[in-house]
C-alpha cells in the first residue's frame, strides 16, 4: 500500500468523527438463506474486487441450524453506497458432525477457517482496501474493530484453541459483539492492515463474554498467500 494512502486510511480509522460510507474498506453483507431467513454481517475489501467475510454467513450452514427453507440467493454486498451481487469463490469447511453445536454466532470450522472469499465485478479502480497484516496478533495488541454497527477500539486478549485440534484456534478480544457483526474487520491500531476477521462470540468457561476472530495467518493460509 502507498505510504501516503496508508497514513490517510489510518487517520480515517482513528478519527472520532463520522466517516463517509465510501471511504472505508468495509461493506455490509446480506445473504439469502430462504424466503424468510436472512443472514447479515460485514465483508472487508482486500483489493481487486475480493472481499473476505465469515463463512457461516454464506456457506449454507445457517439454514441447517435455524431450520430455514433450503435454497439461497447469491450474497449481496453494499459497498461505497452501492449494492453489488457477489460471487462466492470458496469458503472454509464447516464441521457439523454428531455432537457438535454452534459456538456463539458461528459454527465449528476445520482449522478455524470461518472465512469465505467473495468477488464483486466492476468495482472502481482505487476502491478502499485493506491488506492482510504480515504477522500474527499478540496478547495486549491494540486494535480497531469495524462493523456495520460500530467503530470501536479493543485489544487482543490471547489465542484460544478449540476443544479439538482439528478445529484450530482463534484470537480473542474482550469486546462483545452482536448478531449482524460477523465478518467485521479487526485492524491493527498502528498500521492499516487486516489483523483478523470477526467470527463468533465466546461465552464459555465462566469468563466474561468476548469475541473470537480468525487471525491474519489463517486468512493468509486460506488465500494461499
Amino acid at each position: 500500500m502507498n505510504p501516503c494512502r496508508a497514513a490517510g486510511l489510518l487517520l480515517l480509522l482513528l478519527g472520532g468523527c463520522a466517516t463517509p460510507e465510501g471511504a472505508l474498506p468495509l461493506a455490509g453483507l446480506r445473504a439469502g438463506l430462504g424466503p424468510d431467513c436472512w443472514a447479515t454481517g460485514a465483508a472487508t475489501h482486500i483489493g481487486r474486487g475480493r472481499f473476505l467475510t465469515a463463512a457461516h454467513l454464506v456457506d449454507g450452514t445457517q439454514p441447517l441450524l435455524q431450520g430455514c427453507a433450503p435454497g439461497a440467493a447469491p450474497p449481496s454486498i453494499r459497498f461505497q453506497g452501492r449494492d453489488h451481487t457477489a460471487e462466492l469463490l470458496r469458503a472454509g469447511q464447516a464441521d457439523l458432525g454428531p455432537g457438535l453445536d454452534p459456538l456463539g454466532l458461528g459454527t465449528v470450522y476445520v482449522g478455524g477457517r470461518d472465512v469465505a472469499l467473495l468477488r464483486v465485478a466492476g468495482l472502481a479502480a482505487g476502491a478502499p482496501a485493506l491488506p492482510l497484516c504480515a504477522g500474527a496478533p499478540w496478547p495486549g495488541q491494540p486494535l480497531l474493530v469495524l462493523t456495520p454497527r460500530r467503530r470501536a477500539t479493543s485489544r487482543i486478549a490471547g489465542l484460544r484453541p478449540e476443544a479439538t485440534a482439528l478445529h484450530g484456534a482463534y484470537a480473542e478480544m474482550p469486546l462483545r459483539l452482536e448478531p449482524g457483526e460477523s465478518g467485521g474487520a479487526v485492524v491493527d491500531a498502528s498500521v492499516p492492515c487486516l489483523l483478523g476477521l470477526v467470527s463468533h462470540r465466546a461465552e464459555a468457561g465462566g469468563r466474561p463474554a468476548g469475541t473470537r476472530l480468525v487471525p491474519a495467518p489463517v486468512l493468509r493460509a486460506f488465500l494461499g498467500e
